[in-house]
């Protein structure tokens, strides 16, 4: 019977002293630089952990649980409809079109849950993954942050650029992130990178609860992934091409215009 960790209470945060370490110093170097992503290689999980269940995979492959394993007992929950094809483009339409980023992500969380019983997206930046919202879960918000390089199924994701599937751990960060979320009982779990020119800048967590996930589901959340990814990249593009347009006109401003010749012109010389 493994041990239930209940979820952090209000005002409470997933950092006790030895993951305040690995964080500040995942941080603390790059404080004085811009928001690129720290080059420090990521630690690499042991081998423990890189079990069958918990190898990264490509594509819409299953892996089969360890034989043995049998699923803690929870309350049944009914597997996710897929939505109509009619709901799903319009889902995928506002994404497209959305200028807030927040209402993107909360969209595409939106139409992740139509594949699954819960789903969480998370943001990583300068090293720090954050909760930013969540359909089916507890808690995926500020109450949710901790280091990207810390031991878990998230780091092993940021590290490897891949999907991954397979059993929830058991113990160590990645436990204690899965009760903060409340999914800490679920049966198989999905964890998906979110790439903007092959680089981590957020991840698509999700299962089924007592259900296993199906493929066709893990198919739905890469294209999810796949266009939230997109939208990101042109919400970053027209803020940008905003910045510039605003900077043009003082820029403007800032050289002195003359409306004739120049007085007093020195003689040309002969």
């Amino acid at each position: 019977m493994k041990a239930r960790i209940s979820p952090l209470g209000p005002g409470e945060e997933l950092i006790d002293a030895e993951i305040f370490q690995t964080l500040y110093s995942s941080v603390a170097g790059e404080a004085t630089r811009a928001s690129e992503p720290p080059k420090a290689e990521l630690r690499a999980a042991p081998a423990s952990f890189l079990s069958p269940a918990r190898t990264p995979v490509v594509g819409t492959r299953a892996l089969a649980p360890p034989v043995g394993r049998v699923p803690e007992r929870q309350p049944r929950v009914a597997p996710a409809r897929p939505p109509s094809a009619a709901t799903a483009a319009a889902l995928e339409a506002e994404i497209d079109r959305s200028t807030h980023g927040a209402h993107v992500a909360r969209l595409a969380v939106h139409l992740a849950r139509a594949y699954v019983s819960a789903a969480a997206l998370l943001r990583i930046h300068r090293g720090v993954v954050h909760g930013v919202c969540g359909e089916g879960v507890v808690h995926c918000g500020e109450q949710l942050l901790f280091p990207a390089d810390g031991t878990s199924p998230f780091a092993e994701v940021v590290m490897n650029r891949v999907p991954l599937r397979g059993l929830p751990p058991q113990d160590g960060l990645g436990a204690r992130i899965l009760s903060v979320l409340g999914r800490e009982n679920a049966q198989e779990i999905a964890v998906l990178p979110v790439l903007i020119q092959d680089r981590v800048v957020g991840l698509l967590y999700a299962d089924n609860g007592a259900e296993a996930l199906a493929d066709a589901s893990i198919a739905a959340l890469q294209a999810v992934c796949t266009r939230l990814a997109k939208a990101y990249e042109r919400l970053i593009l027209a803020r940008k091409r905003n910045l510039l347009t605003r900077r043009a006109p003082a820029a403007e401003r800032e050289v002195p215009v003359r409306d004739g010749p120049p007085r007093n012109p020195k003689p040309a010389h002969r």
